[in-house]
C-alpha cells in the first residue's frame, strides 16, 4: 500500500496511531543500544514491534517506527528470510527506508503544518538517515 493512502486511510501520519489502526503491538523494551527497531511475528503471526526503550523520549522514535511498521505491514511472513538478511541493504530494507522517509516527510506536515524546506530539516528532526535523501 502507498503511504499516501495509508495515512488518508487513518487521517493521520503518526506510525504509532497507524499501528494501532493495523490492530500491530507495539512495545518499548530495552535493546542493545546499536539496535532501535525489531519486528517480531507471535505464534499466532501476528506482527509485533519492539522499539529500543532508549530512544523513548526522541523524534527517532517515529523514523524507527515507520521502518518496522513497513515490515510488520508486508513482510511478516518473511521474519526467517528477513532475520537471516537483517543488517544488509537488501531489497527489503530498501522498501522500508523508503516507506519511512515518505511517512516522516507527511508527519512533519502534520505536526508542524509546514513543508520542510530541505531533506536536512527531516534529518534533524527525525535522525533520517543521509542515505534516504533520495526518497525525499
Amino acid at each position: 500500500m502507498k503511504v499516501t493512502e495509508l495515512v488518508n486511510r487513518h487521517n493521520t501520519a503518526n506510525p504509532f496511531i497507524i499501528a494501532e489502526y493495523e490492530n500491530i503491538d507495539v512495545k518499548f523494551v530495552s535493546l542493545p543500544s546499536d539496535l532501535k527497531g525489531l519486528m517480531l511475528s507471535t505464534p499466532n503471526d501476528k506482527p509485533m514491534i519492539w522499539i529500543n526503550d532508549n530512544i523513548r523520549d526522541c523524534n527517532l522514535k517515529y523514523l524507527v517506527m515507520a521502518h518496522e511498521l513497513k515490515h510488520a505491514m508486508d513482510h511478516s511472513d518473511l521474519i526467517g528470510y528477513y532475520s537471516l538478511c537483517y543488517g544488509g541493504k537488501g531489497k527489503l530494507e530498501l522498501e522500508a527506508n523508503k516507506f519511512a522517509t515518505e511517512l516522516m516527510l507527511l508527519l512533519y506536515q502534520e505536526q508542524y503544518q509546514d513543508i520542510p524546506e530541505t531533506f536536512d530539516k527531516l534529518i534533524a528532526t527525525y535522525g533520517v538517515k543521509e542515505e534516504m535523501r533520495e526518497y525525499y
